[in-house]
């Protein structure tokens, strides 16, 4: 099973589905997107590692998967920043993947695949 699912329908039976708005360009934006997207809780402190230790947890969300859909891919001006995202987006499918607690999806549209993959490749 491939980690990302490249897809512009992304449909699945879950039971939350946070969707990441086109346009994000900056490490804030997508922070601020994502804690919004999956109301992380209040003590989220606003960078990579809270938003990696959060998207790990979930503990506040009912039983049940999660699907995580972009518009399209955030940070594509900022490969560094990039990198970082997909590596944590990654991390966090295989660890809900291994565990059975839950399954966390995270969607790209299509188009995206080809730079996702080189970008993942490089690290």
């Amino acid at each position: 099973m491939s980690t990302f699912i490249f897809d512009n329908q992304g449909q699945a039976e879950v039971v939350h589905r946070a969707e990441l708005p086109a346009g994000i360009q900056s490490k804030a934006a997508l922070l601020n997107a994502l804690s919004d997207a999956f109301c992380f809780p209040d003590s989220f402190r606003s960078n990579s590692d809270a938003m990696e230790e959060c998207i790990r947890d979930l503990s506040w969300f009912p039983a049940g998967d999660v699907i995580l859909s972009h518009q399209d891919l955030p940070l594509s001006q900022d490969l560094p920043s990039l990198s970082t995202y997909l590596s944590i987006l990654k991390n966090a499918v295989e660890k809900w993947n291994a565990t059975g607690e839950r399954k966390l999806f995270v969607i790209f549209p299509p188009q995206t695949e080809s730079i996702v993959r080189r970008v993942l490749s490089d690290k």
